[in-house]
């Protein structure tokens, strides 16, 4: 969005354009998929997270968390309910 530090206000008003032409229920899906794409970007900061404090990537804890080799601690169940979320396993 930034050019040289400088907002680029061509852009900006060529998408107000674009969304204010939507009817209103294109600008409800619209308003939909940026939601969806924030809760996506925030769910996989969260599972990120997990997987550096317990050095271990999400494929690798979901095996062995569905085996119930890694017991069922509150962070387990956050983090496989994340990565289920994300991958709708």
């Amino acid at each position: 969005m930034f050019k040289s530090g400088v907002l680029n206000t061509q852009l900006i008003d060529g998408l107000v354009t674009t969304i204010l032409a939507l009817s209103a229920e294109e600008q409800q899906l619209l308003l939909q998929r940026i939601q969806d794409a924030h809760t996506r970007d925030q769910i996989e900061k969260k599972i990120k997270a997990f997987e550096k404090q317990y050095e271990m990537t999400s494929e690798v804890f979901h095996a062995q968390f569905l085996t119930g080799d890694l017991g069922d601690s509150e962070d387990y169940i956050e983090w496989a309910g994340f990565y289920e979320m994300l991958y709708s396993i």
